[in-house]
Parts: structure tokens; C-alpha cells; sequence
């Protein structure tokens, strides 16, 4: 009676202080009245505030604020009433506090009898099922196999902590429940401790002593427990445990020092009972529950020789949809090796291998340590440094040799079969890691390596492999190989690069990416070195279990994209001439069957002599007629190439002013008006400081122009500069200006159409984005001012295109040029040639006067690589089928065989059900692609 008193009073208490919280709330953000109001339903309140008074001191402010008698709270889901405001503690039912504190005590409990007829019950397990307080003999008797338990005591006011082994329990080994063995014999000094997820236990256990006694370590084992150590262990772990902390990390990537202290905690959080310290037996047990329990997972332990026959690499976990169809030279039967590189895994030099060995000796994902260190070391020794890097300057090949070592025993790991990095990504490292896992595919005939520096690692791949054990070798010559980079990696190479090693031109690799370890390498970076093998191996677990949903996906996506990539390649066609076509198709198919010949895609490379390059190569002639003393020049700072050049920058310059002065408008802001004006002001100047060096080296320019029609010009964009290629026939100009200026036009023209050839690209890419996403008048107009801005661009390239073809004519004329050049910088007709393909449905389509060509063998190569990539899933799906569809049971095979057997089987009718159903967007290429694989196998 008193209880239910106290907590009545409780709750009233916690009504009545969130009412005032809330109407105090309300009235500092003023939904108050400055006076007190006449009622009788509800209670009015003072709520008193300091502020600051204009005087600059401290004022006293009131106000008053009403509290409803009973604030009522409503349900989710149900009307508020006119009383009760958005509070989160509106929805809060405060008797779970009420039941919380209840559990502190006896709760309901406290007259109880136990389930055994005794009055008085005592014991509570924190552990069991309930909180019923049972008789001391009863506690024995239900925890007499449950030694982990934890177990509490009434001792008149509360509970306290106790122990079974405290209580007199003693726990036999070796002996089915209720047998007591004859000779019992109990551990050294009687301290045994268990650690389990729930805390640290001191049990009282014995073992067997009998004559038919197993060894102790055994007879731990067959109770689930882990020994620490083999001689005369005084710790275990419950498998429990281990299996908690190794899924745990898995996911969460704990440490163990943060798991051990957080089993210590839920032990005893006051620091008043000192435990000793298991953190050094843990990491042991830890370490060997990880490499027993992948032995057990790859079958060794039905290996007749044991952990001893272990192969190399026979723990990994292994892709099922990888083909094995060996000999046959067809692309769905290809391996895809990545390789790549991770400096954030090192490795400190704490320890060695004879203080510390470990127990994978290439097992798994590691190559075996002694002969993977031994091999670059002695290579090293006959003196062969790291090539450098003859592509952009990779950080992973220049710098490898001056990677700092202080106090690292690996800087980093490499992987194909992963080997530590001792100096950086060495090609002798990654040399051996790609030769030692090919020891296992010698029968596969088509291989695709990806790697970020391929094109610097392959160079000379094949004159080192003579250095290595001939174990290691490849028959390279009857295998097609071929190397590429990431696509992620790719734009950082040069151009000569990009389309030599693009995923994107090569046919049979479908849509990969090459980058499937950059994928992996976020979840494995916060992970100490000596459990990466089994990191590796869940990280493949997770992905064979989520290869159904995963390639169904990709299916599904892969199919519209087939459709749509060939209806546009078919639409790109019927605009181009046909026999050009046919031409195109054969340079294509003969270039796919003989690498050797010219790359299609690599028409894109810059083959045109570019403004920069020009300029460059000018000021290299003038330091060399500086050097041997031939240079004679009328000014110190600007020469006579300088001089054309700049003339054309403010040529640009007038153009780009006259443009931006059309943009405005008529009624521009003052903002925009000032803009505009400084930009006229700063030309001005130049204009008028060029002109006088100009008089230096064209002096008869002063019969057509003066400083002081320069500066009388109001519109800066049609003040003449009088160029060489202006000037009239009969006055006298140096050949060497007209020769500058010929290069320099000639460079200008082809940057400005490989600007356009951009522009006209992006175009194109933002009229099919607007089509397919943008919806709603806001991003619309958004989206339309975009492609506003980048037609404006394209007007101003193509006028800069056009003045610089019509100076290429006239100064054609001058210096005799022949009609060649006309022939790639043609006249440009802005509403034809400088339209987007395709875009607005095809209604648009313009003939551009760059390159078709490389245009056409893109579009061709993305309608195959979706065809590709559907052919490629739909076999990666068989082999999975297969793979897990295979109840191989022979004799000898035990329980966990068969468990292992029916989870494949379940596996593989989970995806038949999520695969072998034909829905609609499988029936259009189901036949084909069947008839494919037919073919290509008999083949």
C-alpha cells in the first residue's frame, strides 16, 4: 500500500514538472499575458527572467503562464486535444521508468513461494527466462550444466551478486549430467575462468580422471569450450564468444582490446573487484579460433593429410560463377585479374616471425611469407632499380623506391594473391603475387588484367618472368592477354593511354569496371594485418550469398540498355554514308582480331598541332638563336612571335567583349554596366600599348592608323590592329610575321573545333538528361538556362573558328600556300555542323565536321558491350547454378559435410526460383543467347 502511495505520488510529481516545463516553454516564446487572468479551471503561474534594461543593468521581468489541472497525453495516431502541445514527452509513457526501478526489488515477486513448494526464495538468475526468485537447491539444480550464468541474492534490502561457483557448484568434465566422476581431478588451485560474451566467470570445474580420460584440452572442446593454452589450461572461451567477436568484427571492425574490456565492464563496473587480466589469452584464442575454423570451412579436416596437406590459396573463399570451361577462346570463359595496391594496411615492426609466427603459410589470400620475402630480395641484390614512369607521374611507380621505412616491416599490400609491400609497389612485388596466382589457371586461355599502371607494369612483364622459379612461368604465347586500366583510374593517363588500355574499346569484358579491389578496400582498412585472410574471405562470403539478388539485378538492368544502345546505333548509321560505313566496320573487326594494327578509338588523340604548342615551339627557336647569338629583336621583352600572338589574344578579347555587351541587354544593371566598362577600359590599354611596339616592327602601319585614332574608338571592339594578314597587297610586311601568323591561326582553328567538338558533346549529354529526368517548371527553366549557356559558348567558338579560317585564306594567298590545309579546317555552317547527334529525339541531326569516325566506333562499341554484358551475367548465373547444385556425399563425409551440402543446396533453389522464372524482359534474348552459348561451346 505504501508502494503504490510513493508511486503515485511519483507520477504526479512528473505530470506537474513537465506541465510547468511546457507552459514555461510557452512563455518564453511569448504565447503568455503580462497579467494574471481570472479562472477557476486552470493554475496561473509567475515565470520570472532577467534582462538587460536600456540602462545597460540587469531588469526583472514577469510573466504569467497557465498550467492545465491534468495534461492529458494521446496516442500516436489519435487527435490531440485543445490542452496538450507537440512535447516529446507528450507519447512517452513514463511507467517504463516505473517498471525499471519495480525490477530493482523483489517486483511482484516478494510473497512468492518457489515453483518447488519452499518459502522464501532468494536466487535470481539474470540469465533465465523471468525474474522468479527460486530456493537455493533449485538454483543447482537448473544451472547444473549452465555455468555462465549470472546469479543474484535477496539479502533483505537488495540484490546481490554471487557466483554458483560461490554457491558450491562444481562442474564435471567428461561425464554426461548427473554421472559423478570416480576420480574427479580440479584445476591448479582451483581458479578456472571462463570468458563469455556476457562477462568474465570463476567457475569450480573438474576434470575427468578416469582411465578412459580424454586429454583436457578435449574434454573442454566437447563442452564448447576454448582452451587458451594446451598445458594445463587455466582459461577458456565459449565458442559463443568467438563466434560473436568474429561476426562482430566483421561488421563493426572492433578491436579486441575494446571487446575484452567491454565483457570486463558488464563483469564489474565499480573497479572495486580487480579481475585479472585475460586480454594476452583472448588475442590467443581469438588468433586460433580463426585459423581452426578455416581449416574446418575449406573441408581439411576430411583431408586425409590434415592441416598439414594444405595447398596454397585451398582456404579462400572462391567466386562460383567463375567459368572453368578451360581451352576454349571465347570471352565468357575469360578470367578478369585486378590487381591493385592499398598503403593505408601497414604493417609495424613490432615483432618477428620468430617471436610471432603464423599460421597461414599461404593458405588463404597471403602468398607464403619465406619464399615471397626471399625472391624480390634476391632480385634486388643483382641491382635492377624501379623503372620510372613513362605515362602521367604515378605515385605508385616513381616514389616507390623512397617511401619512408621508419619503424614499418610493409608499407603497404598488394593484391592478386596478396603479399606485403616491404618498399612501395615494386613491379619485382607485383610481379611474383600476378605469377604465383596464375600457378593455379595455366588452362585458361583469355585472360584480362586490370591494373592502374598497367601500361608502365606490361612493358616488361614477360623478360622478368625469366627470372623466376620456372614453376611460375606462363605460356604466354598461346594465351590472349590483355592489359588494361580501372575505369576509375583511366582519365588520370595520358591520352595514347587511354584508349590502348580502356575497358571501354575492347571486346568481351561486357560492362566491367575493373575495379572490383577498390570496393573492398573501405571495409578492410580499419583491420589489423593477422585476420585479413579472414576478413577476405566473409568479405567473399557476403557477396556469393548476395549473387543471387546481385546478378539478377544487373540483369534486369542490362536488357533495356541493350535495346536502347542498338536502336541509337542504328539511328547513327542511317545518317552516314554507306560504303564509309562498311569501310568503318571492317577497320574495326580487323583491328579486334590484330591488335598490332591502328587503334579506331585512338583518332581521338590530339593529332593537330595545338596554339600552345606553336607558342612553345617559338619561344624554343628563340632561346636557341639567343644561345648561338643569331637572335635580333627591336624590343627586349616582346619579339616579333610574341608580338602576333598577343595581337590575336586581343583579337579574342574584342570578340569576347562584343559578345558579353550583346548578353546584357538594354537594360543592364549597374553592376553588369561596370563589368562591362572595366573590361572596355583594361582593352583599351593594352590595345594602345601593343600598337606602339607594333610600330617597331611594321612601321608602315602609321599611314593606316594613329595613337590618336585608338584612343577617339568609343567601341573597343572595332578598333583595327592591322595585323599582317589585314594589311593590303602592296605594303611591304616581313614574311616572318606572316609566317608567325600563319602557324598560329592554323593552331587557333584546330583548338577552337576540338573546343566545339566538347561543347557539342556536352550539349548533347545535357538534352538527353533534361529528357529522361527533369520534370516541373522550376528545374526546367533551371536545366533550359543551362543549354542557353552552352549554345552561347558554341556561338562564341564557332565565331572564333570562322575568323580564324578567314585569315588562314587570306594569308594563304600571301604566302603561296597550296589548298591542302582547307581539307580538315573547312568553312563551318553554324546551323549544320555545330548541331548535337541525336538529341530532341533525332529530329536534329547535323553532319560535324570532326570526326565521325571515332563517334561511330563508340556508339558500335556500346551497343556491344551491353550484348556482351548480358551474355556474360547469363553465364555467370549457369556456373553459379552448377557450383551449388553438386551433393557430391562420399563415404567417410560426417555431419558437417552434409550440413555444408544442404546449404548450397538451399542457395542454389533460392536462385533457381529468383532466375528460372522467364519473366518479360528475358523472353526477347533468352533463344538467342542460348543458341550462343551452344555454339561457342561445341566450338
Amino acid at each position: 500500500m505504501v508502494i503504490s502511495q510513493k508511486w503515485q505520488s511519483l507520477r504526479q510529481f512528473q505530470n506537474n514538472f513537465f506541465a510547468h516545463n511546457d507552459a514555461a516553454g510557452r512563455a518564453v516564446r511569448n504565447e503568455t499575458n503580462d497579467t494574471p487572468q481570472d479562472t477557476r479551471q486552470e493554475q496561473q503561474c509567475k515565470h520570472i527572467s532577467f534582462e538587460a534594461a536600456p540602462t545597460g543593468c540587469l531588469a526583472v521581468s514577469s510573466l504569467y503562464y497557465t498550467v492545465p489541472h491534468s495534461p492529458a497525453k494521446h496516442r500516436f495516431g489519435e487527435p490531440a486535444s485543445q490542452d496538450t502541445h507537440d512535447l516529446p514527452t507528450d507519447d512517452f509513457d513514463f511507467s517504463l521508468l516505473n517498471n525499471f526501478i519495480c525490477l530493482e526489488g523483489r517486483s511482484d515477486f516478494a510473497q512468492a513461494m518457489c515453483f518447488c513448494g519452499e518459502a522464501g526464495p532468494m536466487y535470481q538468475c539474470q540469465d533465465c527466462h523471468g525474474a522468479e526468485l527460486v530456493c537455493l537447491s533449485c538454483t543447482l539444480h537448473i544451472h547444473e550444466r549452465q555455468p555462465l550464468h549470472r546469479i543474484e541474492c535477496w539479502n533483505g534490502t537488495s540484490f546481490q551478486t554471487t557466483t554458483l561457483k560461490a554457491l558450491g557448484v562444481r562442474f564435471q568434465l567428461g561425464h554426461p549430467i548427473g554421472v559423478q566422476c570416480v576420480n574427479p581431478i580440479p584445476t591448479f588451485n582451483n581458479d578456472f575462468v571462463i570468458l563469455n560474451y556476457n562477462g568474465v566467470h570463476e567457475v569450480g570445474l573438474d576434470f575427468c580422471g578416469c582411465e578412459s580420460a580424454q586429454p583436457h584440452i578435449t574434454q573442454l572442446l566437447c563442452v564448447r569450450l576454448f582452451p587458451a593454452t594446451t598445458l594445463d589450461p587455466k582459461s577458456a572461451a565459449t565458442f559463443r564468444m568467438l563466434e560473436y567477436f568474429q561476426m562482430l568484427s566483421f561488421e563493426s571492425k572492433v578491436l579486441a582490446w575494446e571487446f575484452y574490456h567491454t565483457v570486463a565492464r558488464l563483469t564489474d563496473n565499480t573497479g572495486t573487484h580487480v579481475l585479472k587480466d585475460h586480454y594476452a589469452s583472448l588475442l590467443q584464442m581469438i588468433h586460433e579460433w580463426r585459423f581452426v575454423m578455416q581449416m574446418k570451412r575449406c573441408s581439411q579436416g576430411h583431408h586425409p593429410g590434415g592441416i598439414q596437406a594444405t595447398e596454397a590459396s585451398a582456404c579462400a573463399v572462391l567466386c562460383p560463377a567463375v567459368p572453368i570451361q578451360a581451352g576454349i577462346y571465347l570471352f565468357l570463359y575469360a578470367i578478369f585479374l585486378a590487381i591493385d595496391a592499398n598503403f593505408r594496411l601497414v604493417w609495424h615492426n613490432v615483432s618477428s616471425d620468430a617471436i610471432d609466427p603464423g599460421l597461414n603459410h599461404g593458405y588463404a589470400f597471403f602468398v607464403e611469407e619465406t619464399t615471397y620475402k626471399d625472391s624480390p630480395a634476391s632480385h634486388y641484390r643483382v641491382g635492377n632499380p624501379q623503372e620510372k614512369s613513362t605515362c602521367s607521374s604515378h605515385s605508385a611507380v616513381n616514389p616507390a623506391d623512397t617511401r619512408a621505412l621508419c619503424g614499418l616491416a610493409a608499407t603497404g599490400a598488394g593484391t592478386v594473391d596478396f603479399g606485403d609491400l616491404q618498399k612501395g609497389e615494386r613491379y619485382i612485388n607485383m610481379d611474383y603475387l600476378f605469377f604465383s596466382s596464375m600457378r593455379s589457371s595455366q588452362n585458361i586461355c583469355v585472360l584480362n588484367i586490370s591494373y592502374n599502371i598497367a601500361c608502365q607494369w606490361n612493358k616488361n612483364l614477360w623478360s622478368c618472368m625469366s627470372t623466376f622459379p620456372h614453376q611460375y612461368h606462363i605460356d604466354h604465347n598461346h594465351k590472349v592477354v590483355m592489359f588494361l586500366v580501372p575505369k576509375f583510374h583511366l582519365p588520370a593517363h595520358i591520352a595514347s593511354c587511354q584508349t590502348k588500355f580502356s575497358f571501354n574499346f575492347i571486346k568481351g569484358v561486357g560492362r566491367t569496371d575493373g575495379e572490383p579491389p577498390e570496393h573492398g578496400w573501405a571495409d578492410i582498412n580499419p583491420i589489423t594485418t593477422n585476420t585479413l585472410d579472414d576478413h577476405f574471405n566473409d568479405w567473399n562470403w557476403k557477396k556469393v550469398c548476395s549473387m543471387g539478388t546481385t546478378l539478377l539485378r544487373k540483369y534486369k538492368a542490362a536488357i533495356p540498355e541493350v535495346e536502347e544502345c542498338a536502336s541509337d546505333l542504328k539511328e547513327f548509321e542511317v545518317a552516314l554514308d554507306p560504303d564509309q560505313l562498311a569501310t568503318w566496320q571492317k577497320e574495326i573487326e580487323m583491328w579486334e582480331s590484330d591488335r598490332s594494327l591502328t587503334n579506331p578509338f585512338e583518332v581521338k588523340v590530339r593529332t593537330t598541332v595545338t596554339q600552345a604548342a606553336v607558342c612553345l615551339a617559338l619561344l624554343k627557336a628563340k632561346a636557341e638563336e639567343i644561345e648561338h647569338g643569331r637572335h635580333i629583336s627591336l624590343d627586349d621583352d616582346i619579339s616579333p612571335s610574341v608580338l602576333i600572338s598577343s595581337g590575336m589574344e586581343l583579337e579574342n578579347q574584342q570578340r569576347r567583349v562584343e559578345f558579353k555587351a550583346c548578353t546584357i541587354g538594354q537594360h543592364a544593371t549597374n553592376v553588369q554596366k561596370l563589368k562591362i566598362l572595366q573590361h572596355i577600359n583594361a582593352l583599351h590599354c593594352r590595345i594602345s600599348t601593343w600598337s606602339q611596339v607594333q610600330l617597331l616592327y611594321m612601321p608602315y602601319i602609321s599611314c593606316l592608323c594613329s595613337p590618336d585614332d585608338i584612343a577617339s574608338e568609343d567601341k573597343v571592339h572595332k578598333i583595327q590592329l592591322f595585323l599582317p594578314s589585314s594589311l593590303p597587297l602592296s605594303f611591304p610586311c616581313d614574311n616572318c610575321l606572316l609566317r608567325y601568323e600563319w602557324d598560329l591561326h592554323k593552331a587557333q582553328a584546330n583548338d577552337a573545333l576540338d573546343d566545339l567538338h566538347t561543347v557539342i558533346n556536352m550539349t548533347y549529354h545535357l538534352y538527353k538528361y533534361k529528357n529522361a529526368f527533369v520534370r516541373g517548371q522550376r528545374v526546367n527553366t533551371h536545366a533550359q538556362g543551362i543549354i542557353h549557356s552552352a549554345e552561347s559558348h558554341i556561338n562564341t567558338i564557332s565565331a572564333k573558328y570562322t575568323a580564324a579560317q578567314d585569315t588562314l585564306i587570306m594569308l594563304a594567298s600571301k604566302l603561296g600556300k597550296n589548298d591542302d590545309w582547307q581539307w580538315i579546317l573547312k568553312p563551318l555552317d553554324r546551323a549544320k555542323d555545330t548541331v548535337p547527334l541525336n538529341h530532341d529525339e533525332g529530329k536534329t541531326v547535323g553532319n560535324r565536321i570532326f570526326s565521325l569516325h571515332v563517334e561511330w566506333c563508340k556508339a558500335w562499341a556500346r551497343a556491344h558491350w551491353w550484348e556482351e554484358e548480358v551474355q556474360l551475367l547469363h553465364e555467370e548465373m549457369r556456373c553459379s547454378r552448377r557450383q551449388f547444385s553438386s551433393p557430391v556425399f562420399t563415404e567417410g563425409v560426417v555431419a558437417y559435410a552434409h550440413c555444408q551440402a544442404m546449404l548450397h543446396q538451399r542457395m542454389s533453389a533460392w536462385f533457381r526460383s529468383l532466375w528460372d522464372e522467364p519473366p518479360k524482359w528475358r523472353e526477347h534474348f533468352g533463344a538467342s543467347l542460348h543458341e550462343h552459348t551452344s555454339t561457342t561451346v561445341q566450338t
